[in-house]
C-alpha cells in the first residue's frame, strides 16, 4: 500500500526557484511600492514592543474590525493567511473526491493545484484573452465555479450586471453549485461584485490585501460569504494561523487606509495610458494591476533587467504596472512613449433612498400601516400623527418593524393613543424589543397584503434623466424589502443598483449597506440622500468606520430640520438638490 494517495503522485509543486530582489519585478503583481512611511513608522513601533513568545490572541478582534470596515454581517467574514490559503479551505470543505471545479482558461496557476490536492476534477472554460459568459452555463453542473475578475493573467474583468444572468442561473438550479468571486484584483477594477454575497448564500467573495495594502508580505486575505457558510470554513481553519506581525500589520494598515488609496487610484489610468501606448504589440484589455502583450516582450526587457511573466505556450507575457518612472522605462524599451498622466476624476456616489426621495410614498406607507393595524388591533386609535412620531423616533424607518411596534406598545399600554407614548421614548422601547421581533412576520404579510392596494397612490419625484445629468454614480439604499423595491422600479419605470432591507445588517441605522455600495463603486464620495432620522443615522456611522472617504448627509423634505446637522446638505425635495451635485462638494 502506497504511503500517500496515488492521485497526488504526478501533481506539480507550486513553487519559484529562488531569485535575486535586483532588476525590476514586473513579474509577481505586487504593489507598485512599498508602505507609505507614516503607516510603515506606526507598524515599526508596534513590532519592537510585540511579544515573540506569546500565541497570537487578536485574530477574533481583527476580523470583527474588519467585518464592520466592509458592511459584512456577523459571522460573514473570515480572515486567513493569504487568498490562496482560504480558496485551499473552500476546496477542502467543499470538494469531495471526483467532484468538479469549473476555472478559466486560462486562469491563475494555483488553482489546478488546489483542486487536485483535495482529489477534485478540472474543468478548465475557455476564455481566450477576454470572458466570455456563454461557456459557463455549460458548466453549472459543476460543484465549485472560480471565476477571477479581473482575471490573471489577462485582466479581463466582467460587470456585475453583465455577470449576474450566471449567478441567477447558478442560484436557480436544484442543487447550486458554489460560486467562488476571486477579487484579488479588484481594487483596480471599475467596478467590485460586492452586492452579490448577501443576495446569493451560494457565492463566496474572495480577496487579498496584497493589493490593496502592498502588504504581499504579510500573506493576508479574507472571504465574505453567507454567514452559515462561513462558520463551516473557519471551524476547518487550523488554529493561529496567522502571526501576530500579520495582525499587527493589518491592524495599522486599517488605521492608515487613506495613505494606501493613492497608489491604488493612480494605478488605473496608468496602466490604460501604457496599454495605448505600446500600439506595436496587442494587449488585452485589462482590469487588473497588469497587462498582457504579445508578442512576448521579454527579449527587450530582461537583458535591461526587468521581469516578466513569460505565458507558457504562449508568445505572451504578462507584465505588472509599476510606477510612473518605471513604466515610462519600459515603454522607451519597447519603443514607445508613456503619455503624460491626464487628471484623474473623483469616483462619486449619490446613495438614494426610495420613499420619500425617489418616490412620494407617504400616502401608500401610511394607508398600508393603517389598514394593517385596523385588521391586526381593531381598537387601537391610530392616526397619521402616530405613524409619523415613530419615523421621527428612529429605529422604525422599516414600516413592518412600525407596525410591529404599534402593535407591542398596545399590548403593554392598551388600546390608547401611542403617539405622545412614542414622542416620550427618546430612547425607543429597548424592553420590547424581543416582542416586537416576534410580532414583525405577522405585521409584514398583513401590511404587504394591504400595500398591494395602496402602492398606487405613489408618484415618482425625480427622471433617470435628471438623476444621470448630476454626472454621479447612481444606486439605492432603502428599507423596502427586495420585493418591494421591484414595485419601486415599476413606479419609477427605471431601476438602479439596490441594497433593500433583506437582512438585519442591513437595516437602517446599520451602515452596512452603504458601506458594501462604496465598496461596490469603489467610491471616494459618498452623498445619501434620505428623509428621516434613520438615514442620518446610517450614514454617520458609515463616515466613522471609513474616514478615509469623504461622506455628505443630504437631509430631504419638510422634516428635514429634524435631523439635519449643520454641515449637511439640505433641499425640500430631490430636484431641489440635484443642481447642487452637479458642482464639485467642498
Amino acid at each position: 500500500m502506497p504511503l500517500l494517495r496515488p492521485d497526488l503522485a504526478d501533481l506539480p509543486a507550486y513553487q519559484r526557484p529562488p531569485e535575486a530582489l535586483a532588476g525590476l519585478r514586473l513579474h509577481m503583481n505586487e504593489a507598485a511600492a512599498d508602505w507609505p512611511a507614516a503607516p510603515r513608522d506606526a507598524l515599526l513601533a508596534r513590532l519592537r514592543d510585540l511579544p515573540f513568545h506569546l500565541y497570537p490572541e487578536r485574530q477574533a478582534e481583527l476580523t470583527e474590525r474588519l467585518r464592520r470596515h466592509l458592511g459584512a454581517p456577523e459571522g460573514g467574514l473570515a480572515l486567513g493567511p493569504s487568498s490562496g490559503a482560504l480558496l485551499d479551505l473552500v476546496a477542502l470543505a467543499g470538494l469531495s473526491p471526483g467532484d468538479t471545479v469549473a476555472m478559466p482558461e486560462p486562469a491563475f496557476s494555483l488553482y489546478p493545484l488546489l483542486v487536485r490536492r483535495h482529489g477534485g476534477q478540472v474543468r478548465s472554460v475557455p476564455q481566450g484573452t477576454g470572458f466570455p459568459l456563454a461557456p459557463w452555463f455549460e458548466a453549472l453542473d459543476c460543484r465549485q465555479l472560480w471565476l477571477t475578475l479581473p482575471n490573471n493573467p489577462t485582466g479581463a474583468w466582467l460587470s456585475p450586471e453583465a455577470l449576474e444572468p450566471l449567478l441567477e442561473a447558478a442560484a436557480a438550479r436544484p442543487e447550486p453549485p458554489l460560486v467562488v468571486l476571486d477579487e484579488a484584483y479588484a481594487e483596480f477594477a471599475p467596478a467590485t461584485h460586492r452586492l452579490a454575497v448577501d443576495r446569493y448564500p451560494n457565492v463566496v467573495l474572495l480577496r487579498t490585501f496584497s493589493k490593496a495594502l502592498a502588504s504581499a508580505g504579510w500573506r493576508l486575505g479574507y472571504l465574505l460569504g453567507d454567514p452559515a457558510l462561513i462558520a463551516k470554513l473557519t471551524a476547518l481553519q487550523l488554529p493561529y494561523s496567522l502571526p501576530s506581525a500579520s495582525l499587527e500589520a493589518l491592524d495599522v494598515a486599517l488605521d492608515f487606509a487613506a495613505e494606501f488609496e493613492p497608489a491604488l487610484r493612480t494605478l488605473p489610468e496608468r496602466r490604460d495610458r501604457l496599454a495605448a501606448a505600446l500600439s506595436a504589440y496587442s494587449v488585452a484589455p485589462s482590469a487588473g494591476n497588469f497587462l498582457h502583450l504579445s508578442p512576448d516582450p521579454a527579449p527587450l526587457l530582461e537583458p535591461a533587467g526587468v521581469k516578466v511573466r513569460r505565458l507558457p505556450g504562449a508568445d505572451a507575457a504578462r507584465l505588472s504596472v509599476g510606477s510612473e518612472a518605471d513604466m515610462a522605462r519600459v515603454a522607451g524599451l519597447l519603443g514607445a512613449t508613456l503619455p503624460a498622466p491626464a487628471p484623474r476624476p473623483r469616483r462619486r456616489l449619490l446613495a438614494l433612498d426610495v420613499d420619500g426621495v425617489l418616490i412620494d410614498a407617504d400616502r401608500s406607507f401610511l394607508e398600508a400601516v393603517a389598514r394593517a393595524l385596523a385588521e391586526l388591533r381593531p381598537a387601537l386609535p391610530w392616526t397619521d400623527g402616530c405613524f409619523r412620531a415613530f419615523k421621527r423616533l428612529g429605529g422604525f424607518n422599516n414600516d413592518f418593524r412600525l407596525t410591529a411596534g404599534a402593535l407591542a406598545l398596545a399590548e403593554a399600554f392598551g388600546d390608547v393613543d401611542l403617539q405622545p407614548i412614542v414622542e416620550g421614548a427618546a430612547a425607543g422601547f429597548p424592553e420590547l424589543e424581543a416582542r416586537i421581533a416576534a410580532l414583525e412576520p405577522c405585521a409584514q404579510a398583513v401590511v404587504q397584503k394591504h400595500y398591494a392596494d395602496t402602492v398606487l397612490l405613489e408618484q415618482p419625484l425625480a427622471t433617470l434623466a435628471e438623476l444621470q445629468a448630476t454626472g454621479w454614480e447612481l444606486a439605492v439604499l432603502t428599507g423596502r424589502p427586495p420585493e418591494e423595491v421591484l414595485l419601486a422600479w415599476k413606479v419609477l419605470q427605471f431601476s438602479l443598483p439596490a441594497i433593500g432591507d433583506a437582512a438585519p445588517h442591513l437595516r437602517k441605522p446599520e451602515p452596512a449597506g452603504l458601506l458594501q455600495l462604496a465598496d461596490a463603486f469603489r467610491a471616494e464620495e459618498i452623498v445619501f440622500a434620505g428623509d428621516t432620522v434613520d438615514d442620518a443615522r446610517c450614514l454617520r456611522t458609515a463616515a466613522a468606520l471609513r474616514p478615509d472617504l469623504t461622506w455628505r448627509f443630504a437631509a430631504i423634505g419638510p422634516d428635514r430640520a429634524r435631523f439635519a446637522a449643520p454641515n449637511d446638505l439640505q433641499a425640500p425635495a430631490l430636484r431641489d438638490l440635484l443642481p447642487t451635485l452637479t458642482q464639485e462638494l467642498p
